[in-house]
């Protein structure tokens, strides 16, 4: 069911529709919608305008700053900000926005998007707003590149849930450790409530699903990383560095809509990055480099409010790590190597949040990770050994919960999902409906860690 609401977005907008959507007259948009579903249509159409419907409705709720609010918001964080910076911001493409109404307004976590990739801003946050430090990655990395390691760490997932009924049965779904290329399936795995299900070790987007009444669970988990390195660049390295990985399948080529759409432009940038270059691990190098120094990182709506997440990245050279990952998927497809997604959390000791990343192939290697992400923000520091580190290595900070895109949850959610393409911070639902917002929420903290070196060391 999902699938079949969110893949309904390749089917273009009735052009009145279009029209007032682009400029910015959601309400009168909603209300053509309501006049069109009225009578008989063709199916896809209808689904479009179901699904545009809800969607309208969604970024109306994501896109609530004004100017003026926008301009507060930043003059309280960043020492002695001004007009001036801001207007320079939106001539330069820097600032998410849409109109709503007849007036502009921002995406809601943009002041934080806009410090968090601007170093000049960083520099000028007051006391409380700085900036995540990197020095542990650099740390880790060394230690990475200079003998194997194991890294084990226990998290710890807090479920607070607030449905409208009282005593309503909630039905949860949250993502837990999967087997990949450097990580084990999760250990001991430990829930407040009984667990209903837990999928397969190697299951598309593990999860474990309870059903409870309770307002609070609390799920633990351990999370156990073999992380490899290698430098990928480097022509002489002929082995495969992970020989348990599955082998390349026919979807790792594949279009997959409507966010890895093979669009006229996606295929001439593949052509126009890949040059005359041949070698895929080259390739793939180049399709890094041009994510990785050209498209801009910036915080992102839901996905399921754009069009197309590739190419929605190339044209506006801005995307989140999972944009930014998709873009490079799509490339590399694009140009016959085979690529694939992976996400779910960077944890480590001081900082966790959702992220997402790829894969890519070669025969001389065969699958190795990337990140577009943490790689552009080594690129934009000046650091060239941490930008190349993230082509072909991640660091072990990671839960790897999904090793697809756009899959199914089991048991099937009975209501549309909150994020239907990826699953790292949980979903949740009653017999009447999907629980969002504040009704559900999660939050992981770390509850220990430890470093060994690898038996093969």
């Amino acid at each position: 069911m999902t699938h079949i609401w969110y893949a309904s977005q390749v089917c273009p907008l009735p052009e009145d529709i279009a029209r007032l959507e682009g400029a910015g007259e959601l309400d009168e948009a909603l209300r053509l919608i309501g006049h069109k579903l009225s009578r008989p249509l063709p199916e896809m159409l209808k689904q479009r305008l179901e699904t545009e419907k809800q969607l309208l409705l969604q970024r109306a709720a994501e896109y609530t700053l004004s100017d003026g609010a926008l301009l507060e918001e930043l003059k309280e964080k960043v020492e002695g900000f001004t007009p001036q910076e801001l207007d320079e911001m939106l001539l330069g493409g820097k600032l998410d926005f849409l109109y709503v109404n007849g007036e502009r307004r921002y995406f809601r976590r943009l002041c934080d998007s806009v410090i968090k990739t601007t170093p000049a801003l960083q520099a000028r946050c007051k006391a409380g707003t700085a900036a995540f430090s990197r020095q542990a990655l650099d740390d880790v990395i060394a230690r990475m590149t200079d003998h194997d390691v194991v890294f084990r760490y226990r998290l710890q997932t807090k479920v607070f849930l607030s449905p409208e009924e009282a005593g309503a049965l909630c039905r949860v779904h949250l993502p837990v450790a999967a087997r990949s290329m450097q990580q084990e399936a999760a250990q001991d795995l430990q829930c407040s409530v009984s667990l209903s299900h837990v999928d397969e070790e190697d299951a598309p987007q593990r999860t474990a699903f309870f059903e409870t009444a309770e307002k609070e669970a609390v799920l633990e988990q351990t999370v156990v990383q073999h992380p490899l390195y290698v430098d990928a660049l480097n022509e002489n390295v002929h082995r495969v560095v992970y020989p348990s990985a599955r082998p390349p399948a026919p979807e790792d080529l594949a279009e997959q809509l409507p966010h890895l759409a093979f669009t006229p432009y996606l295929r001439s940038l593949a052509a126009q990055v890949r040059g005359a270059q041949t070698d895929p691990v080259r390739i793939a190098w180049q399709v890094y480099a041009f994510i990785t120094e050209q498209v801009h990182y910036a915080f992102m709506p839901p996905y399921r409010l754009l069009p197309s997440g590739a190419e929605y990245a190339a044209v506006n050279l801005r995307g989140d790590c999972g944009l930014q990952a998709l873009l490079f998927i799509a490339l590399c497809r694009i140009n016959g190597i085979p690529a694939r997604w992976e996400s779910g959390l960077y944890a480590g000791p001081d900082s966790i949040g959702s992220h997402d990343w790829a894969e890519f192939y070669s025969e001389r290697l065969g699958w190795l990770p990337v990140d577009c992400s943490f790689g552009g923000t080594a690129a934009r520091a000046g650091n060239e050994g941490r930008h190349r580190f993230y082509f072909g290595n991640l660091d072990p900070w990671r839960m790897v919960a999904n090793r697809a895109y756009f899959a199914n949850l089991t048991p099937e959610k009975r209501f549309p999902r909150k994020d239907p393409y990826d699953s790292q911070t949980g979903e949740a639902e009653t017999l009447n409906g999907p629980l969002m917002g504040n009704a559900f929420r999660t939050e992981t903290k770390m509850l220990w860690w430890e470093e060994t070196p690898s038996a093969s060391t």
